[in-house]
């Protein structure tokens, strides 16, 4: 890696809310500092949502605190400036009014009058819907035929306006796509200066979660089938890399490249923690399985009476999951802490990490646990857990309630093999710095400015 990037970059989301969508956003943070670390000047990141101008800068408070370098990056989000000056897009609509039958959310500046209305779709590819999007003005109502259009129009000029910084009428961008809704509507976007890359977050499998597995939603499918849509597509682990290269066809090149760590506020002061406590942080939804963690932690006690599970986390499991805590009587032993700022302070306390997930796409909290020296009791699912925790902890057979508690129970209970699995997990958490993940990133990025746009020569070939 010299010099800086010879390309602007900016990073594609539908949304930026850290407060709700835990690991999302995270890995989200985790490639502007990656980009960062690149040697990429100022990176763009855009947002999609409909939300406030407030909102915004809670964010990019939120990704300032939480290790990404003040002015590193910019946010920008389409809709603020729609509304703010919607001149830009009214230029490449044609004229037309709301598509009949379809209701509309309405847009307002700061004085009441009406600049956008966005159809309201009721279906899990309203994306893809060509209802139009209506941009009003004193000259007439014009449209773009779908959020496709928009999202491109869009796109299109802030490309405009990085080339125009530039002054060079050719610079290339790199479009880091985060989102799959999203990376499906981009398929019209047919600048040969632009590089699209597109990344994963998760696993892409149903029940039984197994290689041979469904697809999990007709949203992956329609995503797999677009794959040479993209110039390059970034999976956070080898495993699911090889797997859906080997099962679905494509042209496009694959790559590696995880999330990076966030950077740590201060070192870890315990090196061995002499209380029993054992700390979770996720989401509280079905994919967790914390219900595994609190049947297992029935035996835990038996063994340890002491010990003391920590949940940090919300969602829509919470009363139930409070319940099954009730009825066995596991009160004392099991809190549910709710959403909190600050809960890799609460890693670091911890004796042990658990992860009892049905299926993951790297396991980013598994990974802050690593690097703090905590070792991981996990289930060993696609993807992640077996490809990152390496010696740093326990792997236990997908739902298995014994092994879950007698992993634990093990590193509760023997010093000597706490403190092996605590040195081996900062040797683990040592691929994910962020200059590590950088300098794999930057490579990537360089490789796929150096040819063609190959979603083009796709197209073309198609």
């Amino acid at each position: 890696m010299t010099g800086p990037l010879d390309a602007d970059v900016v990073v594609l989301t539908s949304r930026f809310a850290p407060e709700r969508d835990g690991g999302y956003a995270v890995a989200v943070l985790s490639r502007l500092l990656a980009l960062h670390s690149a040697g990429v000047r100022h990176p763009l990141l855009l947002t999609l949502d409909v939300g406030s101008p407030r909102d915004r800068e809670r964010a990019v408070a939120y990704a300032h605190a939480h290790g990404v370098p003040a002015g590193s990056f910019t946010l920008r989000n389409l809709f603020d400036e729609v509304v703010r000056d919607p001149r830009r897009l009214r230029a490449q609509a044609r004229p037309g009014g709301r598509t009949p039958g379809v209701a509309y959310r309405e847009l307002r500046d700061d004085h009441g009058a009406l600049v956008v209305s966005l159809p309201v779709v009721a279906d899990a590819a309203w994306h893809l819907s060509e209802a139009n999007v209506v941009i009003h003005g004193g000259e007439g109502d014009r449209v773009l035929p779908g959020f496709a259009a928009l999202y491109v129009a869009w796109l299109s000029h802030v490309a405009d306006d990085l080339r125009a910084a530039a002054g060079d009428a050719e610079r290339r961008l790199v479009v880091i796509c985060e989102s799959r809704q999203i990376g499906e509507t981009l398929g019209r976007w047919c600048d040969p200066r632009v590089r699209i890359v597109h990344t994963v977050h998760n696993s892409h499998l149903a029940h039984p979660f197994d290689a041979a597995a469904p697809v999990r939603d007709e949203g992956w499918r329609r995503w797999l089938d677009a794959l040479d849509g993209f110039d390059l597509v970034l999976w956070p682990t080898r495993a699911q890399a090889r797997e859906v290269d080997e099962r679905f066809p494509h042209r496009v090149r694959f790559a590696t490249v995880p999330s990076a760590i966030l950077p740590r506020r201060a070192a870890r002061v315990a090196s061995c923690r002499r209380d029993d406590v054992v700390v979770m942080a996720c989401r509280l939804v079905e994919q967790k399985r914390i219900d595994l963690a609190i049947r297992a932690w029935e035996e835990v006690v038996r063994e340890r009476p002491g010990a003391r599970l920590e949940i940090y986390g919300d969602g829509p499991l919470r009363e139930h999951l409070r319940t099954m805590v009730r009825e066995r009587g596991l009160q004392g032993a099991i809190r549910l802490r709710g959403h909190d700022d600050d809960v890799r302070a609460a890693i670091e306390r911890a004796r042990v990490f658990l992860s009892t997930s049905a299926f993951e796409g790297q396991g980013l909290a598994i990974v802050e646990a690593l690097s703090a020296g905590v070792p991981v009791v996990s289930t060993d699912v696609r993807y992640g857990p077996a490809e990152v925790i390496g010696d740093g902890g326990i792997l236990v057979p997908a739902g298995d309630v014994a092994g879950i508690a007698a992993g634990v129970v093990s590193l509760l209970g023997d010093d000597d093999q706490w403190e092996r699995a605590s040195a081996e997990a900062r040797r683990s958490a040592t691929r994910f710095r962020p200059e590590v993940v950088g300098a794999r990133l930057r490579e990537e990025l360089d490789a796929v400015l150096a040819r063609p746009a190959g979603r083009l020569c796709a197209l073309a070939g198609a």
